[in-house]
């Protein structure tokens, strides 16, 4: 009776299933790095491998449920890519005629995409990567992505505009952040305008932070940025410039930080690119210094998913300190699935 039953209730239960997509990334490199005056090391790195799932559930007239949970973990050694959060996003919401929304562990990856750091993928073509040794998206551009307890939006596109927001609601515990006192304390809100029309594509993006409890030096209570690119096809041209204001000004330290980059990437010989970007950043601790930075990078595709890479990075992380040069060669395979 019970098979009968289950054989009776089994195609309904089927068709409502959702559909789950399995993906991920492996994407190992050999590193050779060397800082200036000091010893040079040479060393096999991971570069944000990754798996996930997400999935949809059609549930009629244009609305879908849709969720996600990726995790990272290095492919030398098979461990977490970090033990305190190894999950680079998990998220549950909906998409339809209104737009999307997305509540959990948010990034560009989710349905809502990051207000900040999808106009930056958008835009800027990073040297195969923006992971490892190289990488620069959050550390140079500073272009908030990965953000906990989060709320996220994304609106429909028309004429070619569509919005991004994302709020953070709540903070992790006290003793989690510096200047935290309590788990509501900390506020986030980032909002970004974009706009795509042919080979134009451009964006400017709004970042804002309070804590009740104080700011520590290197925290900003507001940040924007524009960037925008054009592909002539051949080439691909674009520019990206921040600003930051911070709360806590010294007589050594900036109350308000820029940064900047330009850059060209251009298709040869079927699946190959080369891609050159130059950038500065001022040094928030040094009213003197500027980070500068030149990458230049290409990829070899051996198959729409299988690519062979090599790049060379040379930074200053510091003008205004001698002999500080850092320099970075590096050669690795990506493949997505």
């Amino acid at each position: 009776m019970i098979l009968t039953v289950a054989g009776a209730l089994l195609p309904a239960f089927a068709f409502a299933q959702t559909s789950v997509t399995v993906y991920g990334r492996l994407d190992v490199s050999i590193d050779h790095e060397k800082t200036q005056g000091r010893s040079s090391l040479t060393e096999q790195a991971d570069n944000a491998s990754r798996l996930g799932f997400k999935g949809v559930e059609d549930l009629g007239s244009g609305f879908k449920a849709v969720f996600g949970a990726e995790y990272g973990f290095d492919a030398g050694t098979g461990a977490f890519s970090t033990a305190t959060n190894p999950f680079r996003n998990t998220y549950v919401g909906f998409t339809g005629g209104f737009g999307a929304v997305a509540f959990g562990r948010l990034d560009s990856a989710n349905p809502t995409g990051s207000p900040l750091y999808s106009q930056v993928t958008k835009n800027v073509d990073f040297v195969v990567h923006d992971a490892g040794a190289t990488a620069i998206g959050t550390s140079v551009l500073r272009a908030r992505n990965r953000v906990s307890n989060a709320f996220g939006y994304m609106s429909p596109t028309y004429g070619g505009f569509n919005v991004r927001a994302r709020y953070y609601l709540s903070g992790a515990a006290p003793a989690a952040i510096p200047g935290v006192a309590q788990e509501d304390d900390m506020k986030q809100f980032d909002i970004g305008l974009n706009y795509e029309q042919g080979p134009f594509t451009a964006g400017i993006g709004y970042g804002k932070d309070s804590k009740s409890a104080g700011f520590l030096a290197n925290d900003f209570k507001n940040k924007w940025q524009a960037v925008a690119s054009y592909d002539f096809g051949f080439i691909n041209t674009y520019g990206f410039y921040g600003h930051d204001n911070h709360h806590v000004t010294t007589p050594t330290r900036r109350s308000s930080v820029d940064y900047w980059l330009v850059g060209v990437s251009a298709p040869f010989g079927g699946n190959n690119r080369v891609i050159a970007n130059y950038m500065q950043k001022d040094v928030q601790s040094d009213r003197n210094g500027k980070l500068k930075r030149l990458q230049f990078g290409v990829s070899h595709g051996m198959s729409k998913r299988t690519s062979l890479y090599a790049l060379a990075d040379v930074q200053d992380p510091n003008s205004n300190v001698a002999n500080n040069k850092i320099r970075v060669v590096s050669a690795g395979i990506q493949h997505n699935f």
